[in-house]
């Protein structure tokens, strides 16, 4: 337990009696003397409670810098979402026009985006392309050592995050295990301080590891993350390649994929949590929901399960043989992008399971507590901060709602009281009781539980 700066002050004049002269002058309230353990008592304090907190570190992981530090090593890199876009093109020209995939274009605000899909256009006709919302910016790096997982570090976006990282004739993997010696891959790794790197392999056991002088070609896609568009919004080509680009309209015709910032801290702390982790692979049912909300966050609610648990709640059915259930839900994205989204995931995982996706299904659930307050207190700030802390731990938006199966459980009130300092509970007549909580029945795993303002309900007595 951490020592408190009062601790180390008495423990100073306990200690203080051996120098009369010091003592004397402490017993009359000198400054010099006074001031001097209190400030020496305060910086042990600091000290102490850094200490306490390094000493639970790998179990709670309070400190933003170990889950920055955990990420890194679960593969979780700082890099934002691009947003994905239908655009309607109408070619107003007498004259065919072809807009071919990887051609750049940007919108009204400037900013830039790729052609994943093309089109192609007679005169007056109109057709749909998708687009992603990056730019590109390349570089060549020539290697300086022969060294065993030979690192080249990627400079930041100047403007937004980095969204990809291509390297020119090797292919991306998540690590080197089951990776042929000589193999051409790379891997991207971060740290706590979301610096990227590339890193290569080492000869004789796994991957390719660069000469000296080899020239290494290394294209970045940057994304503005989280941006606003509007239907309606119009494009334009980058470069025109002839007099009929310029009679070619483009406008957002729906946005397929919402753009995404990295993952924040909170988001990051909930995905390091999940245990037995074997990179992207997946063994367990948490390992899936893992992989899933590594690569596909931010989701608003995401739930996995097998055919057993499927079959203790519905029933046994053929269907069911080798199936993974998924019922997931993102803003921002349609049904059909963030499905397939999730399917390559989980396929990229392990192709042998069948995916069926399961409707979300909300579930609002009530929740009537009594607080027997003293009469010291201010009754209203105390109800206020306990309801805020509540829909903060179990709201709509909390992490604890976003996953499948959530439950409310009496101890975990208790604990959140205690941990808030709620001090008017904290008295020795106050008091808090649970009246109800659920609407009973059977939870069911494609359920998004959680409380809101209407159904939180906090009733106040005066304690005894």
């Amino acid at each position: 337990m951490a020592v408190t700066k009062d601790e180390f002050i008495q423990k100073a004049v306990d200690s203080i009696a051996s120098f009369p002269n010091i003592a004397m002058r402490y017993q009359i309230g000198d400054p010099l003397i006074i001031q001097g353990i209190a400030s020496m008592a305060a910086m042990l304090a600091d000290v102490s409670n850094q200490v306490e907190v390094t000493a639970g570190e790998p179990f709670t992981m309070a400190r933003d810098v170990t889950v920055r530090s955990d990420a890194a090593v679960k593969g979780i890199l700082p890099f934002g979402k691009p947003a994905l876009a239908a655009i309607k093109v109408t070619n107003n020209s007498l004259l065919p026009v072809q807009v071919l995939a990887g051609r750049s274009i940007q919108d009204a605000s400037g900013r830039y985006w790729l052609v994943t899909v093309g089109v192609n256009l007679g005169a007056g006709d109109m057709g749909y392309l998708t687009a992603r919302q990056v730019s590109s910016r390349a570089f060549v790096h020539a290697v300086g050592a022969n060294t065993p997982f030979y690192s080249v570090p990627i400079s930041p976006a100047e403007v937004g995050y980095i969204a990809n990282v291509l390297v020119d004739t090797f292919e991306y993997s998540t690590n080197f295990a089951n990776i042929e010696d000589g193999q051409r891959v790379y891997n991207i790794k971060s740290n706590e301080l979301g610096d990227i790197s590339l890193q290569f392999g080492i000869t004789g056991l796994s991957g390719y590891q660069p000469a000296v002088g080899e020239l290494i070609s290394v294209t970045v896609q940057d994304t503005e993350g989280a941006v606003t568009l509007s239907t309606g919004m119009k494009f334009y080509f980058e470069y025109t390649g002839g007099a009929s680009d310029a009679l070619v309209v483009m406008e957002l015709s729906e946005t397929l994929q919402a753009g995404a910032d990295p993952m924040d801290i909170t988001t990051m702390r909930e995905v390091c949590s999940y245990p037995g982790i074997y990179d992207d692979s997946a063994v367990f049912g948490s390992n899936f929901d893992f992989v899933v909300r590594k690569a596909v966050s931010p989701v608003r609610f995401l739930s996995i399960w097998n055919e057993a648990r499927e079959e203790v709640i519905r029933g046994p059915k053929l269907d069911n043989i080798n199936t993974l259930f998924v019922a997931v839900r993102k803003d921002g994205t349609t049904k059909a992008v963030l499905e397939g989204e999730v399917t390559t995931v989980i396929h990229r995982a392990d192709d042998s399971y069948k995916i069926k996706f399961v409707p979300v299904v909300d579930i609002v659930e009530p929740l009537v507590l009594t607080l027997a307050i003293p009469s010291v207190y201010e009754s209203g700030a105390i109800k206020q901060k306990v309801r805020t802390i509540l829909l903060n731990q179990y709201g709509k938006d909390s992490a604890w709602s976003k996953r499948g199966e959530a439950k409310i459980l009496e101890k975990d009130i208790y604990a959140l009281m205690v941990e808030n300092k709620v001090s008017a509970l904290a008295a020795r007549v106050g008091n808090l009781v649970v009246e109800s909580i659920g609407s009973g029945g059977v939870a069911l795993p494609e359920q998004y539980r959680y409380i809101t303002e209407e159904s939180l309900v906090v009733n106040l007595v005066e304690a005894d």
